[in-house]
């Protein structure tokens, strides 16, 4: 599928595009392609926004559009899209020479098949005319950490705080009520850490059917792995303000970075790859060839998620909070968990993450706070889609059971392109992860069978 992203005033497609879908892109409250970013960058003093950071965003926002309103279910496979976009930026030049990269990229981020164009823009997206009277103060802040509201970019916050940094904390209001439990995880860390600084900044992001559309289009795909890719590049952009070599962190642990599948059906279609090294090092390796020194980098990259809450869990920043993280794949999905609703987000319980966080929590936590045993939701539950995960997760537990540590590193080396350092790292984190999980179910007796 061909799609042209149109900012405003921009031309027609010409003859090669005549046939593409149109995504408008500007502040009009009928484009089909918006956020509220440029409003942030406005309240941080920029009446005119740097080009290069502003095409940075343009194309992570282009990417996160296209990821959501292209249904995998129009393709051959229900999987593999092919998408072919052109997308406007104001300093061509530079990106024409990474267009190669970022299509290759894209396909590694999304499990799809990119062509990646760039033609000059004639509009700024991010420029305002009047200068601001409202701005937002970042001073003493010295480091820029996505922050989700999810239990480890919690966790990242309170580390970085614990080594004497001020953090931004990045966000995206993905739901209505997150941006309000967002900002009450800032008020607390500033409560805790008076001598330094917090700094809570959520944006909106979002995207509607594109025009010369069909009823297929208006369709809406739900593994937007386009979205982490728009977070990253929000953050870059609200560094490249603070400073050009303003670091930038993605708090996660590598257990679900390196996301090993876990079982062969599941290789593609539930595998993030967000925090995998070999697209974090392809990322930064492709904005630092346009000119932006802002680093982005993984400090949980080889630690389990245990491993992440127990370095912080005596702290009272964590003990006051860390029960409200939303860690849950469909927070606000109510046919997950009945207590959800569009406007607040909860756990499910049951879901891949939710999996994970209960193994994390088994030093913090007691068991009998527990719902339900993993077992008694097997036997309760008639809905196959809502124990799928519960009952990968045990596959993947017999499987592991079984397994050579030669036969590990295959698994992982499947992942991505990984160096032998890293591939040996990654066989302790994904051994000590698995041992968390086998842990965590071993005072069920009832889910020995399904092991």
């Amino acid at each position: 599928m061909k799609f042209w992203i149109k900012k405003e005033n921009d031309a027609d497609p010409d003859i090669e595009w005549n046939d593409a879908y149109i995504l408008t892109l500007n502040r009009d409250s009928k484009s089909t392609i918006y956020s509220g970013l440029p409003n942030i960058w406005y309240h941080l003093g920029q009446q005119r926004m740097n080009s290069i950071y502003e095409d940075l965003f343009v194309i992570g926002l282009s990417v996160f559009a296209l990821d959501k309103r292209i249904s995998r279910s129009l393709f051959l496979d229900s999987w593999t899209r092919k998408i072919e976009v052109s997308i406007p930026v104001l300093e061509r030049d530079k990106w024409d020479n990474c267009k190669i990269q970022w299509s290759k990229i894209l396909s590694f981020l999304t499990g799809d098949e990119w062509k990646v164009s760039f033609r000059q823009a004639t509009t700024e997206y991010g420029s305002h005319k009047n200068k601001n009277r409202k701005y937002i103060d970042l001073s003493g802040c010295d480091c820029v950490s996505l922050f989700s509201g999810g239990l480890d970019s919690y966790c990242g916050a309170i580390k970085l705080l614990q080594e004497g940094h001020s953090p931004v904390l990045v966000g995206h209001n993905e739901y209505p009520k997150l941006r309000y439990i967002q900002e009450q995880f800032c008020e607390n860390f500033n409560e805790c850490f008076p001598s330094q600084k917090s700094v809570f900044l959520g944006f909106t992001a979002g995207a509607r059917a594109p025009f010369k559309t069909d009823e297929q289009l208006c369709r809406v795909e739900n593994n937007s792995r386009g979205r982490s890719l728009l977070f990253l590049c929000a953050a870059v952009s609200i560094a490249g303000i603070m400073g050009k070599q303003v670091p930038v962190y993605i708090p996660e642990n590598g257990f679900i970075g390196l996301n090993v599948a876990l079982t062969n059906g599941r290789k593609e279609s539930c595998s993030t790859r967000t925090t995998h090294p070999y697209f974090l090092n392809s990322l930064n390796e492709l904005i630092a060839s346009v000119g932006i020194q802002n680093h982005i980098s993984n400090f949980f990259a080889f630690n389990t998620k245990r491993e992440i809450v127990n370095m912080v869990s005596e702290t009272d920043a964590f003990k006051r909070c860390y029960k409200n993280t939303i860690s849950c794949s469909h927070p606000c999905v109510a046919r997950y968990n009945r207590v959800g609703s569009r406007e607040y987000p909860v756990n499910c319980g049951f879901c891949y993450p939710c999996i994970i966080r209960k193994s994390s929590l088994q030093d913090v936590e007691s068991k009998e706070n527990e719902v339900r045993k993993a077992s008694e939701f097997i036997e309760a539950e008639a809905d196959k889609n809502k124990s799928a995960d519960l009952f990968a997760v045990l596959s993947s537990i017999h499987r592991y059971k079984n397994f050579s540590d030669k036969e590990i590193e295959r698994l992982i080396r499947c992942t991505g392109k990984l160096d032998f350092e890293e591939v040996q790292a990654f066989k302790r984190v994904y051994k000590q992860g698995m041992n968390d999980l086998i842990e965590y179910f071993s005072d069920d007796s009832k889910i020995e069978a399904y092991m």
